[in-house]
């Protein structure tokens, strides 16, 4: 239906152009009578049902392009939900390994203090040992002097 309703609108509007054109040659009267002529096809029934064919065309098109806009809305309102989860995640995870690394640190130290200690009592208990070896060797050499001398005096007592 639009298509016929622009072919007739063309029509009227070649029709209007050749008028206005024989007019301005024919001069100010017929002017005059074509402009009456132009103001009763304007309020003709064809020329009404032209504009309120167009009209409900672009109520049809301003619908279109509020649902575009509301479909526009909502997608860039789920994208920024979606960067905000992101970020959020991002957030945690980051969150998660610095706890994660302070804890391995933490580990770290105590495996370390753990080692030293070990290396404390290691070297005491060595001290202690070294000590009590050569004490012992320190007896058994005195004791073994003691022997000899005992051995050699009896020798010499002989």
């Amino acid at each position: 239906m639009p298509r016929k309703l622009t072919r007739v609108a063309k029509r009227v509007e070649t029709a209007i152009n050749s008028i206005e054109e024989a007019t301005a040659s024919a001069g100010s009267k017929v002017q005059h009578g074509l402009s009456d002529t132009a103001a009763a096809i304007g309020s003709s029934s064809v020329v009404e049902r032209v504009e309120k064919q167009a009209r409900t065309s672009r109520k049809a098109v301003a619908k279109e392009i509020a649902k575009a806009k509301k479909v526009g809305k909502k997608q860039f309102a789920t994208a920024t939900k979606r960067v905000g989860v992101a970020k959020k995640a991002a957030r945690k995870q980051v969150a998660t390994v610095t706890k994660r690394a302070g804890l391995v640190e933490k580990a770290a130290k105590k495996q370390v203090a753990t080692a030293t200690k070990r290396a404390g009592v290691a070297k005491k208990a060595t001290k202690k040992v070294v000590k009590k070896q050569v004490s012992t060797a320190t007896k058994s050499a005195g004791v073994a002097k003691k022997a000899t001398k005992k051995v050699a005096k009896r020798a010499t007592d002989r």
